[in-house]
């Protein structure tokens, strides 16, 4: 008897970046898309050093978070993709 080749689930683009001091994406402007950009800042704040569950950490996230629903829920326009940016110092200062 064969054995079915296992399915691989294909290498995906390393998200976050540690290195760079930009992370600019689109998000659908639905309440799903609002989530996935919290989640991405969340996931960004924390390869740039800030732990998960540090002041830092816990406003940026909190901060993303309602500007991102805010933005889909009173700004939304039908067709058009809502752009999140998020950037940190040059030099990788954390203070």
């Amino acid at each position: 008897m064969t054995s079915s080749p296992q399915w691989q689930r294909p290498a995906a683009a390393a998200l976050p970046f540690a290195e760079q001091t930009v992370l600019t994406l689109r998000f659908s402007a639905t309440p799903r898309g609002a989530g996935r950009a919290g989640r991405l800042a969340s996931q960004q704040t924390d390869a740039w050093g800030w732990p998960y569950g540090s002041p830092v950490h816990d406003t940026v996230e909190l901060v993303v978070a309602e500007l991102a629903v805010n933005a889909v829920t009173h700004g939304r326009v039908p067709g058009r993709d809502a752009e999140l940016r998020l950037s940190r110092s040059a030099d990788g200062a954390r203070g």
